[in-house]
């Protein structure tokens, strides 16, 4: 183990078992307790204790799919035929893979501080296809799509029971009523909010936002992006945030994947290497999702049920 890697590995050892509210680490104000902090790297396909509640990527593709064919069927019932567009297959063990930013050392000496991503999307634009499914949609069928625009987000109903028993817009469409929002908004409601009981489908994406910006201040976060950048300072390079290297650097769109910007890069995610910058995020990220999930588990376990029963939903429409 190298000298910059055993000095922040003791530090954060050093720092778990501390809290800033409280020796036993408990209580919402604490930082909690971290165990154990691995020695790890690449985040490719590594899970999160909130990843239980939320779909996979691949069950984000199947409900994409439902949706598309709900939004046809009401597009259907208003006397239009729509092709709903390509659901993009997600990419095996891509999950999480950029969750802390830049960190495998393979994608940083292909594409820098390029997002492969971004990459990949810009190389197959000659193939995608448009919002719309790649149709040409007359101004009738954009209303019949999406409904009249400026609609008052109050007068948008909020579940398809609500939908329902409006019985739409006022706006008619081959004698047929568009939904409010158009259809969709209905294959949305229909999808993910059919009854008032229904957990925001945000809720989770919103728990581990709230997770994440913790992470960011915890002391022991802090401590480890202190010596990424001391590591960073003996390369050659003033930064002082892990996650905005890039920004910091000087690096513009055009030049994220430059020589300049791969050289950086490879600095970066080395220094990230040495300090265990990955490890100690992981551990303490974990750490704070796992108190929310403590604190919210009534919440969560409806919001999972809710998850499966659309998911069972989904499987008879694809």
């Amino acid at each position: 183990m190298n000298r910059y890697r055993a000095a922040a590995v003791g530090a954060v050892l050093a720092l778990a078992g501390c809290s800033a509210g409280g020796q036993d680490g408990s209580g919402g104000g604490a930082e909690p307790q971290v165990t154990t902090t691995p020695a790890m790297l690449r985040t490719a396909g590594v899970s999160f204790p909130l990843d239980a509640y939320e779909a996979t990527p691949e069950q984000q593709n199947t409900l994409g799919r439902a949706q598309g064919v709900l939004t046809g069927r009401c597009m259907s019932r208003l006397g239009f035929t729509y092709r709903p567009p390509e659901q993009r297959i997600p990419s095996t063990g891509a999950s999480n893979a950029r969750v802390f930013g830049l960190v495998d050392p393979d994608t940083a000496a292909r594409y820098g501080y390029l997002n492969p991503g971004m990459a990949n999307a810009a190389e197959g634009q000659g193939t995608s296809r448009a919002p719309d499914g790649g149709q040409r949609l007359t101004q009738a069928e954009r209303l019949a799509l999406n409904g009249e625009d400026g609609l008052d987000p109050k007068d948008v109903p909020a579940t398809l029971e609500e939908a329902e028993k409006s019985g739409g817009s006022d706006v008619r469409l081959n004698g047929r009523r568009v939904p409010v929002g158009g259809c969709v908004r209905e294959s949305f409601l229909q999808l993910y909010a059919r009854k008032a009981n229904e957990v925001d489908f945000l809720f989770v994406f919103n728990l581990k936002a709230e997770a994440d910006s913790k992470t960011r201040e915890d002391s022991r976060v802090r401590a480890v992006d202190k010596s990424w950048s001391t590591c960073m300072a003996k390369a050659g390079y003033q930064v002082t945030d892990p996650l905005k290297a890039a920004v910091q650097l000087g690096f513009a769109e055009a030049k994220l994947s430059g020589p300049d910007a791969v050289t950086a890069a490879k600095a970066d995610v080395r220094c990230k290497e040495r300090v265990n910058f990955v490890g100690v995020r992981y551990a303490v990220a974990g750490a704070y999702q796992q108190r929310l999930i403590e604190e919210n588990a009534e919440t969560l376990a409806l919001a999972k049920e809710q998850l499966e029963s659309r998911l069972r939903l989904a499987a008879t429409l694809t």
